[in-house]
Parts: structure tokens; C-alpha cells; sequence
């Protein structure tokens, strides 16, 4: 699959919300420009640029099965962020069945995760997957650099799976 380039629309529709004192915001892409994950390229790019968003420290991307992004939580509570799969988000009415996380750090250390991070990224992945969610990527950044947990973590990110490619739409009826 091509590597392709993409940017955040300048018109940005969010929702502005209100979690006990919490102060969040969704971000609903506009329908007729699909923002797709198609591999870890796009994933950086998303995660740099996502440092130009009203965000202080984390950015919640829920995706479809084709890896289009349906919404993207700025600073959601943890219990939102945690439990997404669980709970009903308002304005968010396109299904997902995967994550992303982004959390922006002042310094991305370089090297391997630390045991701490193992431990925080095989735990959220596993609250996923008891959510029917797959947790396709932890990435941290600052900006600049962007350090991947399912790529140090995980033995078989998904990153490294091909995508099907879309069906393509013949016209027929498959069941005549």
C-alpha cells in the first residue's frame, strides 16, 4: 500500500464536553475525507501533527475495521479512555473496533520501553480485548519523535499485518 500524507483539516468539529471536572473534546472527521491508518507512517504522522490539537496529554483514535479513523478523543478521562468500548460517546455514531493512543510527553527516550511501559501496554491491551477492541498501537511523542509500544512491546504488531484491501463494489447483488 502506498505511503501517503495526510493533515488534520483546518475546520476541526468537536464536540467540547464535560466529565465530572474533566474538560474534553471529540473530533469527528469529516465524512468525505477518511483519515486512514494504513500502516505505522500514517500512524506517525497522525501522532506529530496531533501536538497542533488543543491537547494536553493524550489523544484517544478509535478506527474501523479498514483502519479509517471514526473519532478521535482529546484528552478524554481515564475512565472514558479505559472503558471507551463500554460506554456511549455523544456525536460518535460510526462504528470502531480499534484504538490508538497517543500521549504527548515533554521528552521521547529513546531505546527500548521500560518494564513499566510493558506492563501499562499488555494490561490496556488486555482491558481491550475484553472490550472487543483491538489496541493497535501505544505512540508516544513530543513532537518530533514518536516511539511506538506495540512495535517494542508486542512480538506481532499489527502494524505488520497486511490490510485487505477494499471491496470493490461490482454492482451485483450477491445473493441473486
Amino acid at each position: 500500500m502506498p505511503f501517503t500524507r495526510f493533515s488534520l483539516p483546518r475546520r476541526r468539529p468537536t464536540l467540547h464536553l464535560t466529565w465530572c471536572e474533566d474538560e474534553w473534546s471529540i473530533y469527528l472527521p469529516h465524512p468525505d475525507e477518511p483519515l486512514v491508518l494504513a500502516g505505522f507512517g500514517e500512524a506517525a504522522l497522525l501522532a506529530t501533527a496531533a501536538v497542533e490539537l488543543p491537547v494536553h496529554h493524550e489523544v484517544l483514535v478509535l478506527l474501523d475495521e479498514r483502519r479509517r479513523v471514526t473519532a478521535i478523543l482529546l484528552d478524554p478521562p481515564a475512565e472514558i479512555g479505559v472503558f471507551v468500548g463500554r460506554v456511549e460517546l455523544p456525536g460518535v455514531e460510526a462504528p470502531f473496533c480499534q484504538t490508538m493512543s497517543i500521549v504527548i510527553e515533554l521528552n521521547v527516550p529513546y531505546g527500548p520501553p521500560t518494564e513499566e511501559d510493558r506492563r501499562g501496554y499488555h494490561a490496556l491491551r488486555r482491558i481491550h480485548m475484553a472490550q472487543g477492541l483491538l489496541l493497535l498501537d501505544v505512540l508516544l511523542t513530543d513532537g518530533d519523535t514518536v516511539r511506538s509500544l506495540a512495535i517494542g512491546c508486542d512480538p506481532d504488531p499489527a502494524w505488520f499485518d497486511e490490510l485487505d484491501p477494499e471491496p470493490i463494489d461490482t454492482g451485483t447483488d450477491a445473493a441473486a
